[in-house]
């Protein structure tokens, strides 16, 4: 019965508050309507009315706002960086292994791109100014046999390169000297101007960042020189000499094991040992039907060996040993300098 009683009192109270907002909402509605249409008399003032919800009136210009994205200056390319709250249209360019020497490097792409085009480029006397010729921008019109090209605008641009005193970067900076345009559509904008410097220079940064995939690829094509030659140990024993430091040839050697056709049992860093087991490779008939290039054959039999490092002044020497440690004879040891050279040409390393 309590609880009956406490439930229907609970209830009164919140209908009648929220009937107490509903009348206070509709009371400070009534009175802002009643006070912008009071009619008051001549001698006596009107009284203020709330005013923090009004709306204010804008003066519209009637402009068009430009919806467009940002025009940003993409710096794909490797070598490219843009410097944070630069308001011109450059780009900034570190030397790396693709580009060498960077302001001969920057010459011969600007040169490229503009060739490829068949855009004139003339350089000033300084020779880090270059100005193009007419860049036209054409669309179609008509159809089929019918259709020609109208040019719609066309402009010349100025192409700055500014190299830091070290040598080590240098920008590029981008400016529009003149534009002409032929119908309304081809008319500058306010911001056109910036928009289309920003186009011209990430087209420059994407040839350049071409070129540097080109580059990389050649690099990685390309094969290593083999510095490796016979020679002895330091205890006088033959063995094959790499000017490379014992810890670079240790983990080098580990990637000619596939193409030597070697199986490591064991290994012993302490000692720089290679405990490995030899198996002759032969060449299947799929892969002398394709002509696929044959693993080369070491002129030792079947089984098992140790490959021992040693350090010799500054370089490492190379010896492959019978299963028990004992030294090859010489005849055998410079018979293993050509497969093994063969098998770094193949891994791409340098040995």
């Amino acid at each position: 019965m309590q609880d009956w009683i406490k439930g229907s009192v609970v209830a009164s109270v919140l209908l009648t508050g929220c009937s107490l907002l509903q009348t206070d909402q509709t009371e400070t509605s009534s009175q802002s309507a009643s006070l912008t249409s009071i009619k008051v008399p001549d001698n006596l003032r009107k009284p203020a009315a709330p005013g923090q919800f009004d709306i204010p009136e804008i003066a519209t210009t009637g402009a068009l706002t430009d919806i467009r994205s940002p025009a940003l200056v993409l710096a794909t390319a490797v070598s490219s960086r843009v410097e944070e709250g630069d308001k011109l249209s450059r780009v900034w360019f570190d030397r790396t292994d693709y580009t060498g020497d960077l302001v001969p490097f920057l010459h011969k792409m600007l040169q490229t791109q503009f060739s490829e085009q068949g855009i004139e480029l003339q350089q000033d006397s300084s020779g880090l100014t270059y100005t193009t010729g007419w860049i036209a921008r054409s669309e179609e019109d008509g159809f089929w046999f019918w259709a020609s090209e109208q040019k719609q605008e066309q402009s010349r641009f100025s192409l700055v390169i500014e190299p830091r005193s070290h040598g080590r970067s240098a920008s590029v900076t981008v400016q529009m000297l003149e534009h002409q345009y032929f119908t309304p559509s081809g008319e500058l904008a306010s911001n056109d101007k910036q928009r289309q410097e920003i186009a011209l220079l990430n087209q420059i940064i994407d040839r350049i960042g071409k070129e540097e995939v080109t580059i990389a690829t050649a690099n990685k094509s390309k094969i290593p020189d083999v510095a490796m030659e016979p020679g002895m140990d330091a205890a006088g024993n033959p063995a094959l000499l790499t000017p490379q430091p014992i810890e670079v040839t240790w983990s080098q050697l580990e990637t000619l094991f596939t193409a030597l056709n070697f199986t490591v049992t064991d290994k012993n860093r302490s000692i720089y040992t290679y405990y490995v087991d030899y198996e002759k490779p032969q060449q299947g008939l799929w892969s002398k039907l394709w002509g696929s290039e044959s693993k080369p054959v070491l002129p030792v039999s079947n089984g098992a060996y140790q490959l021992v490092l040693s350090r010799v002044d500054k370089q490492t020497a190379i010896s492959l040993r019978d299963k028990d440690g004992a030294q090859l004879d010489a005849e055998t040891v410079l018979s293993l300098y050509e497969p093994f050279a063969q098998a770094a040409r193949l891994a791409r390393v340098e040995l």
